[in-house]
């Protein structure tokens, strides 16, 4: 019995030192890389669809809002995409958490303009200088706000990957010389 156990030991020690496969293989096969166990996530694609979805409600939103009647739920939907736009990108990415904050700085812009401007019409300071600095000071806050998003998008995307790709799961055999017993020790790595 202590034979066999001693040639299992000898057989598992000897087994965890040889090569890997892949570096037995011919020299051709060694360009072949394994996919990574985590699917990684395409910057390109990110960029994509927070540019899409940022310039969709737009395009939606000023044609249907410059209207007198007609499409006024579409254009109710196209305004409240409006600040979600770039932030799609951060949630495919794994960054749920910036794209939320992008949202509520765009929100909080949009919401203190219109209550600025609706406060300025009540005490009857309402000039064209001054609704159309407001509307402008708007755009230009949320336009700069896409930029910054957007910019960003592709640093989330390579965060996300290298995260991804530090995840390990190796197996190895282990001998405890206290027990003389024989095992498998899993590692995970992060």
């Amino acid at each position: 019995m202590r034979r066999m156990g001693a040639l299992l030991a000898t057989g598992l020690i000897a087994g965890s030192l040889s090569l890997p496969l892949r570096a037995q293989e011919s020299r051709e096969n060694w360009e072949k890389v394994p996919p990574p166990a985590v699917k990684l996530k395409s910057e390109k694609k990110a960029v994509t669809l927070s540019i899409v979805a940022t310039l969709v409600p737009w395009a939606v939103f000023v044609p249907l809002g410059l209207r007198e009647s007609g499409g006024e739920a579409a254009s109710l939907v196209a305004a409240l995409a409006i600040p979600v736009g770039p932030s799609l990108g951060y949630f495919y990415a794994g960054s749920p958490g910036r794209g939320l904050l992008g949202i509520g700085m765009r929100i909080g812009v949009i919401v203190g303009l219109v209550a600025l401007g609706t406060s300025l019409h009540d005490a009857g300071h309402d000039s064209p200088t001054i609704t159309s600095t407001l509307f402008f000071s708007g755009v230009i806050a949320v336009a700069g706000s896409y930029v910054i998003d957007i910019a960003g998008i592709r640093k989330a995307v390579r965060r996300h990957n290298l995260k991804a790709q530090r995840l390990q799961l190796a197996f190895a055999p282990l001998v405890s010389p206290r027990t003389r017993a024989f095992g498998l020790q899993a590692r995970l790595s992060f």
